[in-house]
């Protein structure tokens, strides 16, 4: 089941995103559990409870939590949830790009922009959902979803898939081993001793690769190069921004 999530502090626009959304699900055939807030810190609250979301429909201009600060405070516990921003400031494009949205819609195009958005991105949520890495060791048979891949790196004769519910499976396998059984187009190499699952990095700078967890790993000059030039693939391949 996908989950969705839509926030606006007009009501009214709240409903008629939410309609436009059960429409989509409708169309698409998929079970999906549609929640409306009218408030970004009673969206926030529910994900620090523990509440998961696979897409997020917010508006930009809110009272107390904008949708950007909301995305931005979310992604540290929903690092691969799918943002749509649907604003009427289209003033907030390019400050969007902060939080790496997978659409934005201005709000009086809604009625024949978001359709295709939402559409898009349930579908790239089922990818998502359908995929799985099976983690065995001496005491665990584990079905991993690879969107809570987070990284992986190696000590001794384990491998550690770290999760992005900060806990971790280790299997006795070598870095190499694991990738080979990994989607390539998904995960990269940041140095020897790690990969890296490119849906959630949030962003690479100078001094390294940072994750939506806020996890930042290290990477020399010439790796980061390559890793914003993979990284940019990915995002015009995989998440539909140009």
């Amino acid at each position: 089941m996908i989950c969705i999530a839509i926030c606006d502090d007009d009501v009214k626009e709240a409903e008629r995103v939410g309609r436009l959304v059960e429409k989509c699900c409708r169309k698409k055939k998929t079970i999906c559990r549609n929640e409306v807030f009218c408030d970004g810190r009673a969206l926030f609250y529910e994900v620090e409870e523990g509440r998961h979301y696979d897409i997020l429909l917010l508006d930009i201009e809110m009272s107390e939590l904008n949708g950007i600060e909301l995305t931005s405070k979310v992604k540290k516990y929903l690092p691969d949830a799918i943002t749509i921003f649907v604003s009427s400031y289209e003033q907030y494009v390019y400050k969007s790009f902060e939080v790496q949205p997978y659409r934005f819609i201005p709000k009086r195009d809604a009625g024949k922009m978001l359709p295709a958005a939402v559409e898009d991105a349930l579908g790239l949520a089922l990818e998502r959902e359908g995929k799985f890495y099976i983690a065995e060791n001496q005491k665990v048979l584990e079905k991993i979803p690879l969107k809570s891949i987070t990284y992986i790196w190696h000590r001794e004769k384990y491998a550690y898939i770290e999760k992005s519910n900060k806990e971790h499976t280790k299997v006795r396998k070598t870095l190499r081993q694991v990738y080979k059984e990994l989607p390539e187009e998904d995960f990269a190499w940041v140095d020897r001793g790690c990969i890296v699952n490119l849906a959630q990095i949030l962003r690479i700078t100078g001094d390294g690769i940072i994750l939506g967890d806020g996890t930042q790993l290290g990477a020399g000059r010439e790796k980061i190069g390559e890793m914003k030039d993979r990284l940019r693939r990915y995002w015009v391949s995989r998440e539909g921004l140009r």
